[in-house]
């Protein structure tokens, strides 16, 4: 019984043994389960190559995004050295792109592979990538991406030759501008579906929009979002949908300015800022998982090996093995690419895990419970690395940083160490409990500093105390509070320039100053500019030649110094020189800054009158006529270099009505001269052709044609001249022909500028036939023929050429391009073809502008008299200086206005080189030409149609109403006349304004036989 009793104890022990061994093994199974494991992937040495093409943003969204897609090598095909972020993307480039990010990138070299063996031996493409890309467009097409137009366009566009294909891309780009700009003006949309789809024209953001949210297979969204933007009317209909789409799930925003910009180019930023924000379609696209996990610990081995022990939010193991050299990945943390190596115990990150279980990539990220705090430092201390931010509401957060926190400064846009911050600097700080993880200093543009102005009642090295309105305010300095002048970051000041009594700008944060500025509204003159006449360092003034020409002096202060800017640079007060065109920026009653400029110009003008010494007789000043107005008097001396007719000439040689090319300094009626060169003849004003009648002292000219812009127009009117003592009348070969048998003659009438009118020059007559019009280049000359588009003239002393706007004796060279009239044979007078023949009329965006030197248009039309609005799509630059006329706008003694004119539309009038007048008016996309009637009515009226570049008749007169108009005439000068009875015109018209069904037409523009 007890044998029985002891077996069964024994067997009872044994099963319970058996059991608790089969529940530990059960326990160790488990154990092992739950311990997944990863291992790091061997393509770190790739993907870390893939990251250096890149320039990175310093916005931080688009920066992360510009990482993890360059990490994967989606920028790879755009083969390029470097990437910058304000670079623009052609359309295959950004098609490229995100096919790649679908995970489409070996479907497309597969396709373009056999594109390129369908291709003749002999016929390869001359770029690799050129063939690559028509994979993307069949791929694109496959995907139906690209519509079947689209696509048949992208394929039709490959030459075997790089240059035929540069050259036929632009003319393609020309072709569809042409068609987007007759739209644009006439006030109506157009399709993109009108276009042709140029693969290497770039790409526009709401293209993109479209074959992103294609690509990607994202749902529509139909909630019309993109009508709260301004430019919403600028959306073609056919994208509207994907631009919902995109603004739905905040993939896609509106630019800086708060305009969506759809029809502009897209950059790099903007496309990775999209991609960026669909990161897990991304994801899912290439086979890929974010497993978001906690480092707990880190097991380093001797041969090299880690071991990162991991947690997943509901607290399992996952172990990711790291073989450096053979099997790691990148981190992307703090806008940085870094190797494996840089995480740490304690770190919250991102894996992205393929379905081989391999590690790709990495991002650390913001723990739950993370905060981002802004304040300004008011404790620091760099040994033992703790400081303190206080908050706007007075909190103050006492922290430790992180040993791997990074420091970056938004102002310099470089990473700082921890000891180069300092008390007072305003802070953005990451924060995890008590630690900093990340600090970046805050521009000095922040909306978080406050703008406060007042008088300084005292300043002391630590301290300010600032009146306002009576009311005294203290305020701390910092050793690293930033001094300026007039709110300007680029004109650095010390604290010693700002003194009690002085009125400045503080920008205060959390009872620390940030900055500390001059102000504009000073005791003295806010900015005074002129031509620079004198500077005595030791004394302390300059004194210059305003634009009245009036001598000033103005003082600066030797203790507080004088900064100085001389074209464009970092200059000295020895640097500035008599005769510089100089701005003075005051602070109080001293000058702080001189900008100044060397500004040497030529100006072609006629001395209109001479001043001269009462004692000598010699000219001191001259008054001058440059472009029809009067400047001066121009003062003049003996260290002028006077040339005439290529020969040193006095001071004595100067007389009224001599033409004269004047180099110089120029400023309203101010100018330092340096040169006079005068011309030993007077320049050619017009050339006609017409009927002519002598009456007494006076010339009758009708059935007139002017020649104008490389051709001969007619003159809707008659003209009459008195008949100077000097001309030179030809009649029949014959200059002895008495001028009363000019009798309703056909002529040839060459006129002058003397004295500012336009007198008779020569006139050439013959009394049997008429003129014949040639024009074309000269093939062949000898002494006594010349021969021009195949034909020979003769030529004697009785030819001549205008020649750099003067009348010589024939005188021609092989390969001139010439329009010419002759007369039986006989060559009568020759002109060379010019570029530019009358100043030339544009309109478009300011996008630069510098104080007096250059202004930048771009997308600007100009003024074709037979075709209309020309649209071109690149920019121009021309400069400007004080004889440039500002019409409507802004007076040129306020520099500051005048570079207000950036991003505002205007008209200018140029010679190619230097713009004449700018205006700012409504846009006449309109216009309306005719003949001026009696009452002011627009006789033989007709419009531009844009679409067809053809003239409509109007069967009907219209009533001219000027009151709101720039008048032009025929020289391109600004006018007060009006036009008159037989004049022609060309009329600009506001869209708002043109109604053809009423009888008056309002024009913002009129342009008087121009």
């Amino acid at each position: 019984m007890i044998k029985n009793k002891m077996k069964i104890i024994t067997l009872y022990r044994l099963i319970s043994w058996v059991v608790l061994i089969l529940f530990f093994l059960m326990l160790i199974s488990a154990n092992i389960q739950a311990a997944q494991e990863y291992v790091a992937s061997s393509s770190y040495s790739k993907t870390a190559k893939n990251t250096q093409i890149v320039n990175l943003p310093q916005n931080a969204l688009s920066r992360e995004a510009f990482l993890f897609l360059s990490a994967f090598g989606f920028f790879n095909t755009v083969e390029k050295a470097k990437i910058n972020p304000s670079d623009i993307l052609s359309k295959e480039e950004a098609l490229s792109v995100i096919l790649n990010s679908v995970g489409k990138q070996q479907d497309a070299f597969v396709r373009a592979e056999k594109l390129e063996l369908k291709r003749p031996s002999g016929q390869k493409l001359v770029k690799p990538y050129n063939y690559l890309y028509l994979g993307y467009i069949q791929l694109a097409y496959d995907m139906k991406i690209l519509s079947k137009k689209e696509y048949q366009d992208a394929i039709s566009q490959v030459q075997p030759s790089e240059k035929e294909h540069e050259k036929m891309t632009q003319q393609l780009i020309k072709k569809n501008d042409d068609t987007i700009a007759k739209a644009v003006y006439e006030g109506r949309p157009y399709s993109y579906d009108d276009l042709i789809f140029v693969r290497s024209a770039p790409a526009t953001r709401q293209e993109v929009c479209l074959w992103v949210v294609k690509a990607f297979k994202i749902p529509f969204i139909y909630e019309n979002l993109a009508k709260t933007y301004p430019d919403y009317d600028r959306i073609d209909s056919k994208f509207l949908s994907s631009i919902n789409t995109l603004l739905k799930n905040g993939a896609l925003v509106g630019r800086s300015d708060g305009y969506l910009h759809p029809d502009d180019y897209i950059t790099y930023e903007e496309l990775a800022f999209i991609l960026g924000s669909l990161k897990p379609n991304i994801l899912s696209a290439n086979g890929l998982k974010e497993v978001k996990l906690e480092v707990k610990d880190i097991q380093k081995f001797s041969s090299g090996k880690t071991i990162l022990v991991c947690e997943d939010e509901s607290g399992n193991s996952i172990n990711i093995t790291v073989n450096p050299g053979k099997q790691d990945f990148g981190v992307i943390a703090n806008g940085n690419f870094l190797s494996s190596s840089y995480l740490q115990k304690g770190d919250y990150v991102a894996f992205y895990v393929n379905g081989k279980n391999e590690v790709v990539l990495a991002s650390i990220l913001q723990r739950p419970g993370q905060e981002n705090i802004k304040g300004v430092i008011s404790r620091i201390d760099a040994k033992k690395m703790i400081f303190s931010v206080k908050l706007p509401d007075g909190k103050v957060y006492n922290l430790s940083l992180s040993p791997k926190a990074t420091i970056y400064d938004s102002n310099s846009g470089k990473n700082l160490n921890f000891s180069e911050l300092n008390v007072g600097n305003l802070v953005q700080v990451k924060v995890q409990k008590d630690r900093a993880d990340a600090i970046t200093l805050l521009s000095l543009d922040s909306p978080e500093i406050e703008r406060v102005q007042g008088i300084i009642s005292r300043i002391t090295k630590d301290r300010i105390v600032l009146s306002q309105n009576g009311q005294l305010t203290e305020y701390l300095l910092s050793p690293d509070t930033v001094y300026i002048d007039k709110g300007d970051f680029s004109r650095v000041l010390i604290k010693n320039d700002f003194y009690e009594g002085m009125k400045v700008l503080a920008g205060t944060a959390c009872g620390y100053v940030q900055y500390l500025s001059t102000t504009y509204d000073e005791k003295s003159e806010d900015i005074v500019s002129g031509i620079l006449h004198e500077v005595d360092s030791n004394l302390g003034y300059l004194e210059i030649y305003n634009q009245q020409g009036e001598k000033k002096s103005y003082r600066f202060s030797k203790k507080l110094g004088l900064k100085v800017k001389k074209d464009g640079q970092n200059a000295s007060l020895d640097s500035l020189l008599p005769g510089d065109v100089v701005f003075l920026y005051f602070s109080g009653d001293f000058v702080r800054t001189v900008t100044a400029s060397s500004n040497l110009q030529q100006k072609v003008a006629k001395i209109e009158n001479v001043v001269r010494s009462l004692a000598s007789g010699l000219p001191q000043k001259i008054i001058v006529n440059i472009d029809g107005r009067i400047y001066g008097p121009y003062e003049i001396n003996d260290n002028v270099d006077i040339v005439k007719n290529g020969i040193s000439a006095a001071l004595k040689d100067i007389m009224p009505g001599q033409y004269v090319k004047l180099t110089g300094s120029f400023f309203g009626n101010s100018a330092y001269i340096r040169r006079i060169e005068i011309s030993g003849n007077e320049y050619v004003k017009n050339i006609y052709i017409a009927k002519g009648t002598v009456n007494g002292n006076a010339l009758y000219l009708s059935d007139i044609q002017i020649l104008r812009n490389n051709a001969f127009e007619p003159l809707y009117t008659w003209l009459s001249f008195q008949i100077p003592s000097d001309l030179k009348f030809i009649l029949d070969g014959s200059s002895l022909a008495p001028l009363s048998k000019l009798q309703n003659l056909p002529v040839v009438v060459v006129t002058k500028e003397r004295f500012s009118q336009e007198v008779l020059d020569t006139i050439v007559a013959i009394s049997r036939g008429s003129f014949t019009k040639i024009q074309g280049e000269v093939s062949m000359t000898s002494s006594n023929s010349v021969v021009i588009s195949g034909n020979r003239y003769s030529i004697g002393n009785k030819t001549y050429t205008v020649a750099n706007g003067l009348l010589i004796p024939a005188s021609f060279k092989v390969g001139d391009e010439i329009i010419g009239i002759a007369s039986q044979g006989s060559l009568v007078l020759a002109k060379q073809q010019e570029g530019i023949s009358k100043p030339i009329f544009v309109r478009g965006q300011v996008q630069d502008i510098s104080e007096l030197e250059y202004i930048t248009v771009k997308d600007y039309v100009y003024l074709d008299g037979q075709r209309g609005w020309q649209y071109v799509p690149s920019k121009l630059t021309l400069f400007y200086d004080t004889q440039t006329v500002m019409c409507d706008v802004y007076g040129l003694g306020s520099p500051k206005e005048i570079l207000n004119l950036k991003n505002k539309s205007v008209y200018i009038i140029h010679n190619g080189k230097y713009a004449n007048v700018i205006i700012d008016t409504s846009f006449g996309g309109y216009i309306v030409t005719g003949v001026v009637g009696k009452d002011m009515k627009i006789l033989n009226a007709q419009y531009n149609d844009m679409m067809t570049q053809t003239w409509n008749r109007i069967d009907k007169s219209f009533v001219l109403d000027t009151t709101q108009a720039v008048l032009i005439d025929a020289g391109g000068n600004l006018t007060a006349q009006m036009p008159q009875f037989g004049d022609r015109v060309l009329l600009l018209v506001p869209q708002s304004s043109f109604d053809i069904s009423k009888s008056v037409l309002t024009p913002s523009i009129v342009l008087v036989n121009y």
